[in-house]
């Protein structure tokens, strides 16, 4: 399949969400303008840009899975996709976070480092080595439940295959809604802590969103409209689900809106030239670099604008901090991932996979 333009624009929509949620609703403690913007709905619920992210990961994830020869293989791949812009990343985050003392995470010790080169939740480390495991950057977080998404998706794909996988996604899913209905209700007492292991060290709760954005893919690769209603239904149990552990029904509204976005962009020619505009793309582009270095360098510059000038309206406040984390995360996802993915690739070469043989086409 070609490149799909439109799913680089969602991606821009989605960083641009994270990026707005940062900016005006999550540290309005530290910023110059305070809760003046936080209960705007774009900025307020900007967090929901995640779970657009997981709705692309589980669309776009089933492309590498057809290309990768063995599980193996898939993991080579997705690790060849992350590592290197989370590597430069990571030196630039912690070689700045001194000169940055506003950083709403303050200033990282270097163990910090480990569980964003090594793609391992902090609370693995921390329940392994029986202490308490920090993270670069609180935005890693999302980042972790990716990779676990992909050992447990890849690893049922090249066991059982595509169609099982997929309910598999669904079960884990289930399972979290369970294991979290369980501890709120006090259930099975001695089964002990089941929703933090379920649902935090093991991320089961946004297994909904990939098994959608999965679901997604095959609905699209076959042109089957059909498949959207049921797409919606299970769209709406996951929103549901949401709402119940949020107990607040915006949070359904807003999830059943990102939902209804998601698989119309892969119906709607018109949405999708609206998401080829080349705006959306760019930040499509520059992505993953920006979600990994935006959040504390990008407050913190913002905080010491605040304290330069006064004449600044504070809705404009973030607009050059935001541009500055732009520009970084632009050469970055031009120039170091490139270079830095082809040094290892000439360690760690990629082998094409084999076509299926003659016999099987007929």
């Amino acid at each position: 399949m070609n490149r799909l333009v439109f799913m680089d624009g969602l991606r821009g929509i989605a960083i641009l969400l994270v990026v707005f949620y940062h900016s005006f609703s999550r540290w309005p403690d530290l910023v110059p303008y305070g809760y003046h913007y936080t209960n705007f709905p774009l900025f307020k619920f900007g967090w929901f840009g995640v779970e657009l992210f997981f709705l692309i990961s589980g669309f776009v994830i089933l492309m590498t899975l057809e290309k990768s020869r063995n599980f193996a293989d898939f993991i080579k791949r997705r690790w060849l996709r992350l590592f290197p812009a989370m590597l430069v990343a990571t030196v630039i985050v912690f070689a700045s976070a001194p000169f940055f003392r506003e950083r709403p995470a303050g200033i990282p010790a270097f163990r910090d480092i480990i569980p964003g080169l090594l793609f391992i939740d902090p609370e693995w480390i921390g329940k392994t080595f029986n202490g308490r495991q920090g993270v670069l950057e609180g935005a890693f977080w999302s980042l972790f439940v990716e990779v676990k998404f992909y050992i447990v998706f890849g690893s049922l794909y090249f066991l059982y295959g595509k169609k099982r996988a997929k309910l598999g996604l669904f079960l884990c899913f289930f399972i979290g809604a369970i294991a979290s209905f369980m501890d709120k209700k006090s259930l099975f007492s001695t089964v002990h802590n089941i929703d933090y292991y379920v649902n935090t060290l093991f991320s089961f709760y946004y297994f909904g969103w990939f098994a959608l954005g999965a679901i997604s893919y095959d609905m699209f690769k076959e042109k089957n409209g059909r498949k959207f209603f049921l797409a919606i239904v299970i769209g709406a149990i996951i929103s549901f689900r949401m709402a119940m552990d949020s107990s607040s029904i915006s949070i359904f509204i807003v999830a059943m809106l990102i939902t209804v976005f998601f698989l119309s962009s892969l119906f709607s020619k018109t949405l999708q030239k609206i998401l080829a505009n080349k705006y959306f793309v760019f930040f499509g582009f520059i992505s993953y670099p920006l979600y990994l270095i935006h959040e504390n360098l990008m407050v913190s510059l913002i905080i010491k604008s605040g304290k330069i000038t006064s004449y600044i309206p504070g809705i404009l406040l973030p607009v050059i901090p935001i541009a500055i984390v732009s520009l970084i995360a632009l050469l970055i996802a031009k120039y170091a991932e490139p270079s830095i993915k082809k040094l290892l690739l000439a360690f760690f070469p990629m082998k094409v996979k084999s076509p299926p043989p003659m016999s099987s086409l007929k």
